[in-house]
């Protein structure tokens, strides 16, 4: 699913990537592998927005990795919000674990929107987050809530649910 690493010609070694860039190539290859309902976009070419709650260096880390990309024919936008006045219309949300309170007030707004929250912390987990970012062997993996996710009336491709180290669901 993520290339991640290259070498060149000559045998050197590959980049070494920081959590931010890891962290966002994988929500960039979730937007290819997560199904919104046909009514969350007005038009075939509406963009996905990916939502940024808070100040984090994965906005810009985000926009880099984005950028001229399309995901099923659609652009994707990069934006920060602070709140969920400015939430609309996003589908993708990224919380990063300083934001959890935040994320805990909006989770109610939010309600069955189909909007796939996205985060880092075992207390957005709880609050009703769809995929969590953890550490795995020494490597970033994922989980997904499937409650969570199907709340949102989103689906989730098998071969994504295949690569999260946990898959569960909850009452």
């Amino acid at each position: 699913m993520l290339a991640l690493t290259t070498s060149d010609a000559f045998g050197a070694e590959p980049p070494v990537l920081t959590g931010a860039e890891i962290q966002a190539a994988f929500i960039y290859n979730f937007t290819k592998f997560v199904e919104w309902p046909a009514e969350t976009f007005t038009s075939k070419t509406q963009p996905i927005v990916i939502a940024v709650l808070g100040t984090s260096g994965l906005t810009n880390e985000l926009a880099t990795i984005v950028e001229g990309r399309k995901v099923n024919g659609r652009p994707i936008i990069v934006r920060t919000v602070t709140d969920g006045s400015n939430l609309a219309p996003a589908q993708v949300l990224f919380v990063g674990e300083v934001e959890d309170g935040r994320f805990a007030a909006l989770e109610p707004l939010i309600g069955g929107a189909p909007i796939l929250t996205v985060g880092e912390s075992a207390a957005f987990a709880a609050a009703g987050g769809a995929f969590r970012f953890v550490q795995h062997e020494g490597k970033l993996r994922f989980e997904i809530n499937m409650t969570s996710v199907e709340n949102r009336g989103l689906k989730v491709s098998g071969e994504l649910q295949k690569l999260a180290t946990v898959v569960r669901r909850e009452p």
